[in-house]
C-alpha cells in the first residue's frame, strides 16, 4: 500500500511538471509570435528607420537655407556619419538648446545656423577619425509662437513652423487663417469696407501682402525674444530674394505692422515697357535695380535704355545689360519716376490681321499696320465690293481693348459700369438700363459705308486695328414679318411699301395681336422704330407684331368695375348739374 501510494505521488509530480512545461512553452510561443506587421518592424528596429525616412513635415513657404535657418528647441535633426560603416542618428534640440550626438557628445546649437552646426560636428568627427565625414539634415522644423499686431485684420498669437517667413505670418493675420489663437478675432480698422477712391488710389501700388499699402510692408517692426529690434522690408525680400529683409520667424517673435501715415509717404514709381507698372513706398538706399526687379523686368523687344526722373533735377539715363541689370545702378530719391521707353527695337514693326467677309471679290484675312491701314485701302486689296453688296447693312466689329473689356477683379462686375453715373443726373432706372445695354451691345465702329464708297466721304475712311472684322452682307430682297400674324415669314421686298402693306400681305393680324404696339427693326442699324417713324421699309427690315398684354382675370374684373364706377359717377354728376340748372330756371 505504501509503495503504491509512493508511486502514485511520483506519477502526479511528473505529470504536473510535464503539464506546466507544456503550458510554459505555449505561452512563450504566444509571446514570441508577432501580432502584426508593425510589431514585427518594431522588434527588428525598422519602424524607427521608416519614420526617419518619412518625417511628417509641416507646411512651409520655401526651401530652408542652411546659412539662414537658426536652430532652436524642438527642431528634429538627422546626423549621418559617413565612415566605413554609415551611422545615422536622429537627435532633437532640447529645451536648453543642446543636442546629444552619440560618440560626439553634447553641443549647444541654440541660435546657431544649420550650416554652423554642421561645420562644428564635422570638426569633431574628423578629430576622432580624419577619414570620416558628416552630413547634417533638418528633418522637422519646430513650431513657434508668433505675435502679429498692428495694422492687420486679425491680430493675435499664431502657431507657425520656424521655416516660414515674416511675410507668411502677416498674410495669415490678414486673412484670418487657422493657426492663430486670437481672442475674439476683432478686426482692426483695416477690416472695414474700403471706399472706391481708396482702392483706386492704390491700384498701381505693389505690395507683398495685398491689400496692405507698401509703406506697411516695407516698415514692419520685429521685436525678438532677446529684445533685439529689426525692420523687415518685405518688398525687398520679394524682389531680390534677400532673406535678411524677410527673415524666418522664431520663438516669441513680435511682428508689428505700422499703419500708413495720414499725411502720406514718399514713393517711387516705374512705368513704360515693364511687366508690372507700379508705385512703391520709398526707403533710403533704394536703387534702380531694385525697382526693375520689383516690376518684373522689362518686356521683350524694347531698347535697353532706362530714364530716371528725380524731382526737380534733370533726367538720368542708364543702360541695361543682357541680364537686365542697369549700368550705372542709380540710387533713387523720394518721388523719382523711372520710365522704360515703349519704342520697339530697330527693324521690329507692328503688324495686325483683319478679316473681311461677305460681298467682296476676295474675302479672307489681310495683314495691316494697326492705326495706319484704312478701310478703303483694305477693301481695294480685297477686290472691292460686289454688285450684290448691301452697304447700308455693312459694319466693322472691333475686339474691345482688354482694359475696357475686363473690369477690376477686386470690384463687383457691375460697379465698373455704375461708377460712370457718379456725377449723372439720370434716374436709377436709367442706370440699370444702361448697364444692361452695355453688356449686350457689340463693339461696332461708327462708319457709313454708303457715304464712303458711293459719295467719297473721307471722314468714314477709318483706320483699322488688329482683330477687326469687316462684314459686308449681300443684298436682301426680303422683309421679315414675325409675331401675331396669320402667315409669318419672309416677304419679297417692294420699294416704297410701308409696314401695313407687308402685314396685309401675310394675311393680316392674328387673334391676340396688338396693332398699337407694332415695331419695325431696321436692318441697317438694328434700331426699333414705330411704323410711322420707319416710313417706307428697306430690304432686310423686320416687322414684329406683339400679342396683347396678359392681364389676369381679377385685374380685368377690377378694370371693368372701375369703368362702371366712373360711368355711374359721371351719370350722377350729369344728373346733379341738370337738376341744378332746372332749379335756377324755375326761380
Amino acid at each position: 500500500m505504501q509503495l503504491n501510494g509512493l508511486r502514485a505521488l511520483c506519477s502526479n509530480i511528473v505529470c504536473a511538471c510535464l503539464w506546466s512545461s507544456l503550458l510554459w512553452g505555449q505561452d512563450a510561443g504566444r509571446l514570441s509570435l508577432p501580432q502584426s506587421l508593425w510589431q514585427l518592424l518594431e522588434e527588428r528596429g525598422a519602424l524607427e528607420t521608416l519614420r526617419e525616412a518619412l518625417p511628417q513635415l509641416p507646411p512651409t513657404d520655401g526651401v530652408v537655407a542652411p546659412e539662414e535657418y537658426r536652430l532652436g528647441p524642438g527642431d528634429v535633426l538627422a546626423v549621418h556619419v559617413l565612415a566605413p560603416v554609415v551611422q545615422t542618428h536622429r537627435v532633437s534640440v532640447s529645451a536648453t538648446g543642446d543636442i546629444l550626438v552619440p560618440r560626439l557628445g553634447v553641443l549647444t546649437v541654440h541660435g546657431k545656423s544649420l550650416a554652423e552646426v554642421r561645420r562644428e560636428l564635422q570638426q569633431r568627427i574628423q578629430q576622432r577619425n580624419p577619414e570620416a565625414s558628416l552630413e547634417l539634415q533638418l528633418l522637422v522644423p519646430r513650431q513657434v509662437l508668433v505675435t502679429v499686431g498692428g495694422y492687420v485684420r486679425f491680430p493675435g498669437v499664431y502657431v507657425l513652423p520656424a521655416s516660414v517667413r515674416v511675410s507668411t505670418a502677416i498674410r495669415m493675420a490678414m486673412r484670418g487663417e487657422h493657426g492663430g489663437s486670437t481672442a475674439g478675432r476683432r478686426p482692426t480698422p483695416l477690416g472695414e469696407v474700403q471706399s472706391l477712391q481708396e482702392i483706386q488710389a492704390r491700384q498701381w501700388e505693389s505690395s507683398a501682402v495685398p491689400p496692405l499699402p507698401s509703406y506697411c510692408t516695407r516698415n514692419v517692426l520685429l521685436r525678438f525674444s532677446d529684445g533685439r529690434l529689426q525692420t523687415a522690408d518685405l518688398e525687398r525680400g520679394r524682389a531680390l530674394g534677400d532673406g535678411a529683409a524677410d527673415p524666418a520667424v522664431s520663438e516669441g517673435l513680435e511682428i508689428i505692422v505700422p499703419a500708413p501715415p495720414a499725411e502720406g509717404y514718399p514713393t517711387v514709381s516705374i512705368g513704360g515697357a515693364v511687366r508690372q507698372p507700379l508705385r512703391v513706398a520709398y526707403r533710403p538706399g533704394d536703387r534702380l535695380s531694385f525697382l526693375l526687379r520689383l516690376a518684373g523686368g522689362v518686356r521683350e523687344g524694347v531698347e535697353g535704355v532706362v530714364w530716371v526722373y528725380p524731382p526737380g533735377q534733370p533726367p538720368q539715363q542708364a543702360q541695361l545689360d543682357t541680364t537686365g541689370r542697369p549700368t550705372p545702378d542709380l540710387e533713387l530719391t523720394p518721388g523719382s519716376a523711372v520710365v522704360v521707353p515703349e519704342h520697339p527695337s530697330a527693324g521690329l514693326e507692328r503688324r495686325g490681321i483683319v478679316h473681311v467677309v461677305g460681298a467682296v471679290a476676295r474675302p479672307g484675312a489681310y495683314v495691316i499696320e494697326p492705326g495706319r491701314t484704312r478701310l478703303r485701302e483694305l477693301l481695294e486689296r480685297a477686290g472691292g465690293v460686289t454688285a450684290r453688296a448691301s452697304l447700308p447693312h455693312a459694319y466693322i466689329e472691333r475686339v474691345p481693348a482688354r482694359e475696357l473689356a475686363l473690369s477690376d477683379p477686386r470690384l463687383p462686375a457691375e460697379l465698373e459700369l455704375y461708377r460712370r453715373f457718379l456725377y449723372s443726373d439720370l434716374r436709377l432706372e436709367d442706370t440699370v438700363r444702361y448697364a444692361l445695354d452695355m453688356r449686350l451691345q457689340r463693339s461696332l465702329v461708327a462708319v457709313d459705308f454708303v457715304a464712303l464708297l458711293r459719295h467719297g466721304d473721307a471722314r468714314h475712311d477709318v483706320p483699322l486695328e488688329d482683330g477687326d472684322l469687316i462684314v459686308i452682307p449681300h443684298t436682301s430682297a426680303t422683309v421679315a414679318v414675325w409675331g401675331q400674324v396669320h402667315s409669318p415669314g419672309l416677304v419679297p421686298f417692294e420699294p416704297g411699301k410701308p409696314a401695313r402693306w407687308y402685314i396685309e400681305h401675310v394675311g393680316g393680324y392674328a387673334v391676340g395681336a396688338d396693332p398699337r404696339r407694332v415695331r419695325v427693326l431696321r436692318g441697317a442699324t438694328r434700331t426699333w422704330l414705330t411704323p410711322e417713324q420707319a416710313g417706307a421699309l428697306q430690304p432686310g427690315d423686320e416687322i414684329y407684331v406683339p400679342r396683347r398684354l396678359d392681364v389676369p382675370a381679377w385685374a380685368q374684373q377690377q378694370a371693368e368695375l372701375q369703368l362702371y364706377t366712373v360711368l355711374v359717377g359721371a351719370a350722377s354728376t350729369l344728373t346733379f348739374i341738370v337738376t341744378t340748372i332746372l332749379n335756377l330756371l324755375r326761380r
